[in-house]
């Protein structure tokens, strides 16, 4: 009797201990680049665009100095590629999207591809240093700006005339008539005017005390005649942590949406209802492109990206109802080579 008590106990013992037991740690939530459509890329980008049908994208290959072109009807896939020169930096497509024109970074050299052949057409000295972004005016002029150069200049792509213009440096827009010209500088926007042959400044300006920091992406928006600006900088405690829209017309300040962190890009539909942001900063189980309402300014909806996001890396296609994000999937950095750090590839995610 006493063996037999002296194995109850012990047993006793166990089971309330087993059963007094409170896992209080919340679940662990994985996801793998398999659960998503993701296509592998395992590059840098600096740009990306969209053509009207949707059916095409096209991406500046930073890191091996070329010009994608992704086939995105169905399953997306690489259609064709080249190598356009150092460090693409900015791309645009013209209006009658036959033709890109490309910003080199390591070269002072404008590039223009021809979509359908994907050769390219002319290549064009410019006397500008470390260019950081370009637009189309109409089909035959760019205005380009630097990092490092004061004031921007057009370029004429047919004979590759050059001048100088009184336009700041900074991320270019444009709006939907081609003869407005909005530059987010790093502690405003100026607006200027283009008379068929120069820039002359706006008297609008938005707030020169609004913002300070640097420019990931400003976009014009044509249904509600508006700029939207992501902005970031270093300091943590009073770091911007929402994107600004302005009118467009008057440029003053029209509301923020709130992300809670820098805001990297971002894309608007085509009826200008659907406001959608890629963070800088991660949730709890991860990345999550946010859509805003234009009108609330609130939270609509949220959507699980593969990985973390980049400045100028997401595009809507609204009438197939797909947004595209550059993801940097974790584990991608699996060498020492240069530009290995920080590689993206290309989700395509249902809204």
């Amino acid at each position: 009797m006493r063996q037999v008590f002296s194995q109850i106990i012990p047993s006793l013992i166990l089971f309330f201990s087993c059963s007094l037991y409170v896992d209080e740690d919340k679940p662990q939530i994985f996801f793998e680049y398999t659960d998503f459509e993701v296509l592998k890329l395992g590059s840098s980008f600096s740009d990306i665009l969209i053509n009207k049908d949707g059916n095409l994208i096209f991406l500046a290959d930073y890191s091996n100095n070329k010009v994608l072109k992704i086939k995105s009807e169905n399953s997306m896939k690489i259609e064709d590629q080249i190598i356009i020169g150092s460090h693409p930096s900015a791309m645009d497509l013209n209006s009658q999207e036959s033709e890109i024109a490309i910003a080199l970074e390591g070269e002072s050299k404008i590039k223009i591809l021809n979509v359908e052949s994907f050769t390219v057409v002319n290549s064009l000295p410019i006397p500008l240093m470390n260019v950081n972004d370009l637009i189309f005016i109409n089909d035959s002029t760019i205005i380009v700006s630097s990092n490092t150069d004061p004031s921007c200049i057009s370029l004429n792509i047919n004979d590759g005339t050059v001048k100088s213009q009184s336009v700041l440096n900074g991320e270019l827009a444009i709006d939907k008539d081609n003869d407005i010209l909005y530059v987010a500088t790093t502690s405003s926007i100026k607006k200027y005017n283009w008379d068929g042959n120069g820039f002359a400044q706006d008297q609008n300006i938005s707030d020169p005390y609004g913002f300070i920091g640097s420019i990931n992406h400003c976009m014009y928006e044509p249904i509600s005649n508006s700029i939207f600006l992501c902005i970031s900088n270093k300091d943590e405690d009073s770091g911007v942590q929402h994107v600004y829209s302005y009118n467009a017309s008057n440029m003053t300040f029209a509301g923020k949406y709130l992300t809670k962190s820098a805001g990297l890009a971002t894309s608007v539909s085509k009826d200008g209802n659907r406001i959608f942001i890629a963070p800088q900063d991660a949730d709890e189980i991860g990345v999550f492109i946010i859509e805003f309402d234009h009108e609330t300014k609130l939270e609509k909806k949220y959507y699980l990206s593969a990985g973390n996001l980049t400045k100028r890396g997401l595009i809507l296609d609204t009438d197939s109802g797909y947004l595209y994000a550059l993801v940097h999937i974790p584990g991608d950095d699996n060498s020492f080579e240069p530009y290995n750090n920080h590689l993206f590839d290309l989700q395509r995610i249902k809204i």
